[in-house]
């Protein structure tokens, strides 16, 4: 995704590497131990963005760098 989002939040780079990988808001907060709830208030702004060792969690989840993530 370099260049291509780097207008995009990270909650919104989450959301888009988790439908990339064909996995629900439900599957991929399961993996990381969260809720549904928690996830999507990531993705959507609602909720600060995870701290550096979730996010580094959720990377390697999504395969993809942690740089990717934060943009």
């Amino acid at each position: 995704m370099r260049g291509l989002g780097d207008h995009l939040s990270i909650g919104e780079r989450i959301a888009f590497y988790r439908k990339r990988r064909g996995y629900t808001q439900e599957v991929l907060a399961g993996l990381v131990g969260r809720s549904t709830d928690w996830l999507a208030k990531i993705e959507t702004g609602r909720r600060k963005p995870p701290r550096i060792d979730m996010l580094a969690e959720l990377s390697r989840i999504l395969r993809v760098q942690l740089g990717d993530l934060l943009g």
